[in-house]
């Protein structure tokens, strides 16, 4: 089996499950998927279909989860992944205040952030994707120069990020993972 088409069945069946019966509270904050590392670049691929799921009109997440996972699965984002996909998803409305009131609960933006940008910091193993993507394009951008913020120059060499949003936030998305030393991708929502 193609290491594509491994992830492509692990990515979707990670997003499948993610939407069974979870309350939006208790969906994880990251998904990880694995790629065995037996697999080599050199076996000859099936032809994988990458089916892309619509736009979702509103914002369910599920529905947003399920877009953003068939976008990342499509090959021309797969061919440059050597060791794994790191999905990153926040739901519309995700900048809530931090501290709520009697409560040990955080946003879904802080708590994403107390995951990213440690990771950052310690830099990215190379031939990783880092896929990012929300309801909300333009939170989703703040959220990616924020968490890149003081990124070392060679924080992400040689692993990509993919950007799922709007065009008008691509740019400042693509100035920090470069400024990082990564590759930028980026799939236009409109």
């Amino acid at each position: 089996m193609s290491r594509k088409l491994i992830t492509l069945s692990s990515l979707t069946l990670a997003l499948v499950l993610s939407a069974c019966g979870k309350k939006e509270e208790a969906a994880p904050v990251a998904e990880v998927v694995v790629v065995p590392s037996a697999c080599k670049k050199e076996e000859a691929a099936p032809a994988a279909v990458a089916v892309v799921v619509p736009v979702p009109t509103t914002d369910d997440s599920n529905a947003w989860k399920q877009f953003l996972g068939s976008v990342a699965a499509k090959p021309q984002y797969q061919e440059v992944v050597v060791d794994r996909t790191i999905p990153y998803f926040l739901p519309a409305n995700s900048r809530t205040p931090d501290n709520l009131p009697d409560t040990e609960e955080s946003s879904p933006y802080t708590r994403q952030m107390e995951v990213v940008q440690p990771a950052i910091a310690r830099t990215v193993t190379k031939g990783q994707l880092l896929v990012f993507g929300s309801p909300d394009s333009k939170g989703m951008a703040d959220f990616i120069v924020e968490a890149f913020a003081g990124a070392q120059p060679t924080a992400i060499k040689g692993s990509h990020v993919l950007f799922i949003g709007k065009s008008e936030d691509a740019e400042r998305v693509k100035a920090v993972v470069e400024a990082a030393g990564g590759g930028f991708l980026f799939e236009e929502i409109e």
